[in-house]
């Protein structure tokens, strides 16, 4: 019988403003289902966790997670897994994300595991090219990728490309591409099948403007000749999904894919046509115009922020999502999410996920 590996979660820091503290609170939830999820497989042999906030390593403490603490005082994420992946009995090991896998059945998890038994070297990823998490059978490979690895984003395609790993991709589903790293992605995930029982109750009693935003959305879609938009780094994967309903019109607005990977945001070379229109026009009127094409959007306004040139902090992004704009700092995230939270039709703001993962969950729990 094949010899159950170690699990690694890792989770970040919130933050102190109020938005960064909820989305902690989502994000503990998410990894509270996993745990539990992992714990019932044979597969599994421990599971780890390193947890930036000392109330999340307690809460996963009790509930039998062991705390891990890497050496380094400053967090490299190729250093810290490689770390990890050497230490004993952890020939091979999983890593997740902390909520990398909010709708992650038991069974699904199980094929991931039993997928990794193989003499040669073989990993499992989630996502070939944007990893949230994997299995692999042989942690020694990592070891020559740690310098250059800040994030685990790249995993699964270096893997692939630099040291001969046999790559299995998961198909694409909201149980694989669901990723809490936005507000609005944990809301659309809230009607799923496979939505644990800690991630539900953090969200019924979580904000309530965003919540009923969602809700809104929902109904948009399952009443006939409505149109919904969809702006940012979506695809064509979700546009057929999408389109195969029928009853829905979707306008399509594509913009940027990649722009994280490819380091377009880091050197400052991001162009976005909807960027544009704000900024000739203004939020308000491009908010006005876009209520009156459609009934309801979900927009990855990740793009439009980068387009203007500054990255704004956790706190300032994730107040503008939950329809907070009296708690955002920066003057011109602040006027868009004012402009978001009064338009007649629901729109839905968050990252990549709102326009790609986390729409998955919402057409699967349709």
């Amino acid at each position: 019988m094949p010899r159950p590996l170690p699990v690694l979660l890792l989770l970040p820091p919130a933050g102190t403003r109020r938005a960064e503290d909820w989305m902690g609170e989502a994000r503990l939830a998410a990894a509270l289902d996993l745990v539990e999820r992992l714990q019932t497989l044979d597969s599994v042999a421990e599971v780890y966790a390193l947890a930036a906030r000392p109330t999340d390593a307690a809460c996963l403490r009790g509930a039998g997670v062991e705390p891990w603490q890497a050496t380094q005082t400053s967090f490299h994420f190729g250093t810290v897994l490689a770390e990890f992946a050497s230490g004993p009995g952890h020939d091979g090991l999983a890593y997740f994300g902390g909520a990398s896998a909010p709708l992650a059945s038991v069974e699904t998890l199980r094929n991931a595991f039993a997928a990794t038994e193989d003499e040669r070297l073989t990993a499992v990823v989630n996502n070939l090219y944007s990893t949230d998490w994997f299995i692999i059978n042989d942690g020694t490979a990592l070891s020559r990728l740690a310098p250059s690895m800040a994030t685990d984003n790249p995993m699964g395609w270096r893997l692939q490309q630099e040291t001969g790993c046999i790559i299995r991709s998961l198909s694409v589903s909201a149980e694989t591409r669901a990723d809490i790293d936005t507000p609005a992605d944990a809301f659309l995930t809230s009607a799923h099948p496979h939505q644990g029982p800690h991630l539900a109750t953090a969200l019924a009693n979580g904000p309530l403007e965003l919540r009923q935003k969602v809700a809104e959305v929902r109904r948009v879609l399952q009443e006939p000749a409505r149109t919904l938009a969809v702006i940012g780094r979506s695809s064509s994967h979700v546009w057929r999904l999408l389109e195969g309903r029928g009853q829905t019109s979707v306008r399509l607005f594509v913009e940027e894919r990649g722009m994280l990977a490819n380091g377009r945001v880091e050197r400052g070379d991001v162009r976005s046509l909807v960027g544009a229109m704000i900024d000739d026009v203004g939020p308000e009127v491009f908010v006005s115009r876009l209520s009156a094409l459609a009934d309801a959007v979900l927009w990855d306004t990740r793009v439009w922020m980068a387009h203007a040139g500054a990255w704004p902090p956790d706190g300032d992004r994730f107040a503008a999502d939950l329809g907070w704009p009296e708690e955002v700092e920066d003057s011109e995230v602040r006027r868009l999410a004012a402009a978001v939270a009064a338009s007649p039709i629901p729109i839905v703001c968050g990252g990549h996920g709102v326009v790609a993962g986390a729409v998955l969950a919402l057409l699967e729990g349709l």
